[in-house]
């Protein structure tokens, strides 16, 4: 590892934010470079900051994320909880109870078409171009489209250029995980079981009251321990939360420990939201509305940076309108479809502090954007960043001069307002299509002179907000949306993330595309938190039993809402006062 490396560790809490997380570990997985022998030149991007080198007992090199990851029982499917890289002693799964015993078993789904051909692999087994003529036959036929073989392509990458539809197909997150995970990194809380129909696990309390276990506690200790004593120089922590549930609750109290224990080390925290949720009833809304306030609140308060993250547009009862992107069709009700698009966006907003070069610390980022106690951010992507196959950045940046084409990515900020500060990313735009073809015909384009994405993505910050403070990163390297990432594309970008002038051929996928994305502290916040407010300080917590059951003091709810308040307060400007007060007024 690297002498300049400073390290990552990665806490994922939650069903959805496993989704999230996965899909995220197969981005950065889908960029390794495994040729030795290669040309290319290195990855701007230090993929030690999160992975760490490892041994098997059998001398085996591993190279696996430094995660640790929560969820309920039944949600791994065919995934070993220890996972299969390193040889570790079976659990005992002994009861150990004098009395009746009742046993309750569950079905576990068989691997899909993905998991058995990634297996094959794991084994050495190289397919045959017999195997790919074959593929999409009997029962994978919906699983997989292939394209036309090549007898002078090396049977690997034959394998590789799978299109595999596993919509139908995934059900948990680990049915589509690509990587390999540490012994340590999956931990399962048995105490409650993961069932989208009868979710009992809705309960902030619940998760607090988890940690207060000595089973669960001393686990966590364990965990963490074990990453953070791996690391030379650890520079903070990226969590991933389902806010919405017990979760949240956990969460919370895990990130109060750290931030005693760890208090100079940044903790960016990403809240993720469903768009589409199974059960909808008017106690079920209400439970998750409690569970988001009071999460809002504690994370904020316990984060160097809290971001919630959605492509519903609502952070209270209603998940609203989706988010639209130009150049995307998905499905709002498939975690699998909105977890990977949200993950495109993470792994591009945090590039900043994983660069090998020109990088910035967690804690630069997060103690920019948490100025004057707004410990809260909004998350904005344009997914692909447009450009033409005979056009050229700087003049994809001219149109958005015109027209910012960002979308929103976190719920209840529709209008961005007032930009405080932002650190803005743009990724893989090829060395060929950044200056405009013929200066002499745009003499009016601010771009004109621009010769570098650098020159090009400053121009376009200090032109959009002038007197803001603007962090530009710009990278080399695109993001990779290969295998089992799904198909959202539509079929006018190529293969390599262009605008074409075609339809994409219908067995040919989308291996790599163009991003831009803000993490920006924004006035359009206090709307967001303001009608999350104003739906939460109606609440009588006094009808919710279960929450006062768990351990919910009347009193402490009431701080809570306050406290949110408060936080919405503290995004105000002139112009959103005014919107305020006219609010206030019509009630």
């Amino acid at each position: 590892m690297a002498g300049s490396t400073r390290e990552v560790v990665t806490l994922q809490f939650g069903h959805y934010a496993n989704f999230v997380g996965t899909h995220w570990w197969n981005i950065q997985e889908s960029s390794f470079c495994y040729d030795a022998s290669s040309s290319s030149s290195p990855s701007d991007i230090n993929h030690d900051v999160l992975f760490r080198e490892g041994l098997t007992l059998t001398g085996e090199q591993t190279y696996t994320p430094r995660l640790i990851l929560y969820d309920l029982k039944g949600s791994l499917n065919t995934l070993k909880e220890d996972g299969t890289l390193y040889d570790v002693l079976e659990k005992d799964d002994e009861v150990h109870w004098m009395g009746d015993v009742t046993l309750h078993t569950s079905d576990t789904s068989g691997k899909n078409q993905f998991l058995r051909d990634l297996e094959r692999i794991d084994k050495g087994e190289l397919p045959t171009e017999e195997d790919a003529s074959s593929a999409g036959t009997e029962d994978s036929h919906d699983e997989v489209q292939e394209a036309t073989p090549q007898s002078s392509i090396n049977p690997l990458e034959v394998f590789r250029s799978k299109l595999y539809n596993l919509d139908q197909s995934v059900s948990v997150w680990s049915d589509f995980l690509r990587i390999h995970l540490h012994p340590n990194t999956v931990s399962i809380l048995s105490e409650y079981a993961h069932d989208p129909e009868q979710d009992m696990f809705d309960v902030f309390g619940y998760g607090q009251q988890l940690l207060g276990t000595q089973r669960v506690s001393a686990d966590l200790e364990d965990r963490l321990h074990f990453f953070v004593e791996d690391c030379d120089s650890l520079q903070g922590f990226q969590v991933l939360v389902d806010p919405y549930n017990g979760f949240g609750g956990l969460a919370s109290e895990v990130l109060e420990q750290m931030s005693e224990d760890y208090d100079n080390k940044g903790i960016l925290t990403f809240g993720c939201y469903p768009s589409v949720y199974v059960r909808r009833s008017p106690i079920v809304d209400y439970h998750r509305l409690i569970c988001t306030a009071l999460s809002v609140t504690k994370l904020s308060a316990n984060s160097s940076l809290y971001t919630p993250i959605s492509v519903a547009s609502g952070l209270g009862r209603e998940p609203g309108p989706m988010a639209s992107f130009p150049y995307l069709t998905y499905n709002p009700s498939l975690h699998y479809h909105t977890g990977g698009i949200l993950a495109t966006a993470l792994d591009t907003c945090t590039l900043p502090y994983r660069t090998r070069s020109d990088g910035v610390l967690m804690t630069e980022l997060t103690n920019t954007l948490n100025y004057s106690g707004r410990k809260m951010a909004a998350l904005s992507a344009r997914l692909p960043f447009p450009i033409t196959l005979d056009g050229a950045l700087a003049a994809s940046l001219s149109q958005f001069v015109a027209a910012p084409d960002l979308v929103s990515l976190c719920p209840g900020v529709r209008e961005p307002g007032r930009t405080f500060m932002q650190s803005v990313v743009l990724r893989g735009v090829p060395p060929n299509r950044i200056s405009i073809p013929d200066p002499a015909d745009h003499a009016d384009s601010i771009f004109r002179d621009c010769r570098s994405a650098n020159d090009c993505l400053k121009r376009y910050l200090q032109y959009m907000y002038p007197g803001m403070l603007n962090a530009g990163t710009v990278v080399n390297e695109p993001l990779a949306v290969t295998t089992p990432f799904p198909h959202l594309f539509n079929a006018e970008i190529t293969h390599d993330g262009m605008v074409g002038f075609k339809p994409r051929s219908a067995v040919q996928g989308v291996e790599k595309v163009t991003a831009m994305t803000s993490l920006s502290s924004l006035s359009g916040l206090q709307g967001s938190l303001a009608a999350l407010h104003g739906e939460v300080e109606k609440v009588d917590i006094r009808r919710f039993h279960r929450f006062l059951d768990a351990g919910l003091e009347e009193d402490d709810f009431k701080e809570a809402v306050e406290s949110l308040r408060q936080l919405a307060r503290a995004y105000q400007t002139s112009d959103n006062e005014m919107a305020e007060d006219s609010d206030d007024d019509s009630d």
